[in-house]
């Protein structure tokens, strides 16, 4: 019979398949996750604002011309 690799619980000691993520006796978490990056929304830069109001300026001439 083969034997399947294990690993300790660094918690409790019980002995766990090597691949567990949690220990199956203590239920605690034996992987731990990276932290989320924080990501806070960055602020629109005023070279964006400008684009966006010429942009907007432009299309309103543009439908005026082709409406008169």
């Amino acid at each position: 019979m083969e034997d399947t690799p294990q690993k300790t619980c660094r918690y409790c000691g019980k002995s766990l398949p090597e691949e567990a993520i949690f220990c199956y006796y203590c239920r605690r978490e034996l992987v731990t996750r990276p932290e989320r990056p924080t990501t806070e929304p960055k602020p629109i830069k005023l070279q964006t604002w400008v684009a966006v109001g010429l942009v907007v300026i432009l299309s309103v001439v543009v439908a005026y011309l082709l409406l008169s």
